[in-house]
């Protein structure tokens, strides 16, 4: 080993898992993707001037460029044949003149990871940096590089993902300037870090819990990053300064100087006038510290660690004494062959377990993915009556286990009943009200002809398009993660429902 693997083995040693916020420096390391500037260069090429033309008319302020650059290739993009497959393809999702900008440079990013191998002479050092053993991942990038590190990370991009989602805090991968994937989500001009900054508050507070309670580890950044400073000055103003000491030794800065030796040492960071410590590690390449935490052992993988998290429910208190967590979800043998401790695999839920359930706990019940076996009684006379009636959640499927609903009508009669008998009703009438269906296709072939997103977006006139209930559920199971999405959540909610109509409440 040596000096900065020595070093971080000692360092992390009896603490939580770190985690990594990593920079574009990464991502041109592996995969010769630009930085922020060489993105803007190649695109203000494109508008017929160099890139020093827009960073002097915006006096020298990269998002003021990125907004003038934006501004100059809008015209171009939808004239030039180059980018007419673009246009096909996202013509009725621009919203500003920035939007055909972030389409391509989306598009281009993921382009230069389609083919992705890293350089051979890197390449011990990427396996390294697979085999790293971290809680999390933070990064400003734009490309899914480290979805391909990490395959078993849940990615959540964008701040208003990450502001809203529900996420666990471990296993996951945050696109806090969002990612190709949702092209609109990019933080990349003037407007877009206005916006970004104006909500930054409520991001700094979802990350100061990892800040105080883990080390995070800066990989492909300078110290005097615009990024990075921005983010620990709002971190450090929702701490307040009298309680900096709590980073103490939890930011470790790694930078990557070639022809030098490897060195390590505690300096201290200025961040608006306020003195942060920090460690700060310069190193000739990324073989010590991926090392270093490759050594790291954990008594279970980080995703069953997330997955346990998200099944696993504290019951609420009740008159018995020994209160316990019980988990409502299989884990799969492979999975749980080689765990320490299992939480109830294969348990069923318990009737003082039933009121923690939520919406989607009920999804994936109804789409036996995993199979919960809620008792339906309990899920209609508990859970039912503390969900708003606006809230878009399946019914039919318990109604029918319970004998309240047969034949497409209520049979029922109990008070305890009411608020599932509203429910059901509700979605009964405006299934009713739909059209007559037309040529009815399967999901695969609806998917196919009109995209994953008008599906969803189409999910109440579902009835109307298909009757292939199977392609349907294979279609919500394998577009699950868009339940946690901000605009999509409803959206997938409406086609469980409709699912549940379709499988259980209209026969």
């Amino acid at each position: 080993m040596g000096k900065v693997d020595d070093f971080l083995s000692e360092h992390l040693h009896g603490l939580a898992g770190p985690y990594l916020f990593v920079g574009a420096g990464l991502s041109r390391r592996y995969a010769g993707l630009g930085d922020w500037k060489g993105l803007l260069t190649h695109f203000s090429e494109l508008t017929g001037h160099p890139f020093a033309y827009y960073l002097g008319a915006a006096g020298g302020d990269f998002p003021t460029a990125a907004t003038l650059i934006a501004d100059a290739f809008y015209d171009s993009w939808w004239s030039d044949a180059a980018f007419a497959s673009s246009v096909d393809e996202w013509r009725d999702s621009v919203t500003t003149r920035a939007s055909p900008l972030k389409f391509e440079v989306a598009r281009y990013v993921r382009s230069a990871l389609e083919d992705f191998a890293p350089p051979v002479d890197l390449l011990h050092e990427f396996e390294l940096f697979k085999d790293s053993v971290v809680d999390g991942v933070i990064t400003t990038n734009f490309d899914s590089l480290l979805e391909r590190v990490f395959p078993d990370f849940r990615p959540y991009i964008g701040q208003d993902e990450l502001v809203f989602s529900d996420t666990q805090g471990i296993a996951e991968i945050y696109y806090i300037h969002g990612g190709e994937k949702h092209p609109d989500s990019l933080v990349l001009t003037a407007e877009d870090y206005e916006d970004y900054n104006a909500r930054n508050a409520y991001l700094a507070a979802k990350l100061a819990t990892i800040f105080v309670e883990h080390p995070v580890i800066f990989l492909g950044y300078s110290l005097g990053d615009s990024n990075i400073q921005s983010l620990l000055d709002s971190l450090i103003t929702g701490l307040r300064p009298e309680n900096v000491s709590k980073l103490q030794d939890r930011l470790i800065f790694v930078e990557w100087v070639p022809d030098q030796p490897a060195d390590v040492s505690s300096t201290v960071m200025n961040v608006n006038g306020v003195s942060l410590p920090i460690i700060r590690a310069t190193v000739p390449d990324f073989l010590e510290v991926f090392s270093a935490l490759g050594h790291r052992e954990r008594a279970m993988p980080a995703r069953i660690l997330r997955l346990l998290k998200e099944q696993v429910f504290e019951l609420v208190q009740s008159n018995d004494p020994d209160g316990r967590l019980v988990a409502v979800s299989d884990i799969d043998d492979s999975s749980a062959s080689g765990l320490d401790v299992v939480f109830g695999v294969g348990a069923k839920m318990t009737a003082v377990g039933i009121v923690g359930l939520t919406r989607q706990d009920l999804f994936d019940d109804v789409l036996q993915s995993p199979a919960r076996d809620l008792p339906a009684d309990l899920v209609i006379s508990k859970v039912y009556p503390k969900l708003p009636i606006t809230t878009y959640v399946p019914v039919f499927k318990y109604l029918v286990e319970a004998g309240l609903w047969t034949a497409g009508s209520w049979q029922g009669g109990s008070a305890l009943e009411t608020a599932a008998k509203r429910r059901a009703e509700r979605y009964a009438e405006l299934f009713a009200k739909l059209e007559e269906p037309g040529v009815l296709l399967s999901v695969p072939d609806l998917e196919a002809k009109m995209g994953w997103d008008r599906v969803l977006n189409s999910a109440m006139q579902l009835p109307t398009l298909t009757n292939d209930v199977a392609g349907l559920r294979e279609f919500l199971v394998k577009y699950r993660e868009k339940r946690s999405e901000p605009w999509w959540s409803t959206q997938y909610a409406k086609a469980v429902v409709a699912y549940d109509w379709m499988r259980f409440g209209s026969a």
